[in-house]
């Protein structure tokens, strides 16, 4: 992370410590490790300051590196606006990235973090907002994945597993109010463009939807046997009529609005035309699931 020098200021910041204590919380807690084009959001919630979220990505000076010890890759932490993060969650961290470096605000190459930042870049350059609106229209989501306070779990699933992938007919999908939020994009930018998502739980686990008319050789799923599941792995078809009941539920929700879910919010989607397939989705606070990791 590279920190904006104040002029006549002689010694550094403190909250860049907050910031890496947050980030190894997040990663704690997530069980997820960082990478280039990662994006992590509120991690600066704390501070008055717009730039609230990260991007990471590969530092531009400390290039990677192969030692007698393995591989080693700097990675560089950069703070963003709500805007920012919105278009890189909605189309490209990497994209959006290289579009800051175009700032002297920022710091062109060296994407400098300054909390007294007062503009996005979509401020700063009127006309950009519609150039990324046009790409993000054209191109779609690049974010492929996410790791996230999440969990999955199924019906008759067996504790001891053998490793074979099984069909299933009824799957809960348990969900914190911040994955909840990134839904809608998920289901717009990625599944209705016919590319599948991948969802990393904090169990491990990952749960992936798969679009219908997805083609790729580890694709199991079929519309008889829409879930499929080896105990760590879980491939979910998703057809049209799916994610346009899921895109007006969430819709409808308006969890933009919301700091957080209460008890938790629930729903049942039921499906005849894939085998009468059942989902169990549930919104629920992060504090809530993480208890249920810590008490199991």
């Amino acid at each position: 992370m590279r920190v904006k020098k104040e002029i006549n200021e002689n010694e550094p910041p403190k909250w860049p410590v907050k910031l890496l204590q947050a980030l190894a919380k997040y990663t704690f807690q997530t069980g997820g490790i960082l990478d280039e084009g990662d994006h992590i959001p509120n991690v600066l919630s704390d501070s008055d300051s717009k730039i609230r979220h990260a991007l990471v990505c590969e530092d531009s000076t400390l290039k990677t590196s192969q030692t007698r010890f393995g591989r080693v890759k700097f990675l560089q932490i950069v703070g963003c606006t709500n805007d920012e993060l919105k278009f890189a969650q909605e189309w490209s961290t990497r994209k959006i990235l290289n579009l800051m470096k175009n700032f002297r605000e920022l710091g062109n190459d060296y994407l400098l973090v300054d909390l007294k930042r007062s503009k996005s870049i979509f401020e700063l350059d009127s006309d950009l907002r519609r150039k990324t609106l046009r790409n993000l229209k054209k191109e779609g989501s690049f974010m492929s994945f996410v790791k996230s306070k999440c969990f999955w779990r199924l019906n008759l699933e067996c504790s001891s597993n053998d490793g074979n992938f099984k069909p299933y007919d009824q799957l809960t999908f348990n969900i914190d109010l911040e994955t909840a939020r990134l839904f809608p994009l998920i289901l717009k930018q990625r599944l209705d463009k016919e590319n599948s998502f991948i969802f990393n739980g904090i169990d491990g686990r990952s749960l992936i939807l798969i679009p219908e008319n997805f083609s790729n050789s580890n694709c199991l799923v079929t519309k008889e046997n829409p879930v499929q599941s080896n105990g760590e792995e879980c491939q979910v078809l998703v057809n049209k009529r799916l994610i346009d009941s899921l895109y007006i539920f969430f819709q409808q929700l308006k969890l933009d609005k919301k700091e957080e879910v209460g008890e938790h919010i629930s729903r049942k989607f039921f499906f005849d035309d894939l085998n009468e397939f059942s989902l169990y989705l549930r919104i629920i606070s992060s504090e809530k699931i993480l208890n249920f990791f810590e008490n199991n």
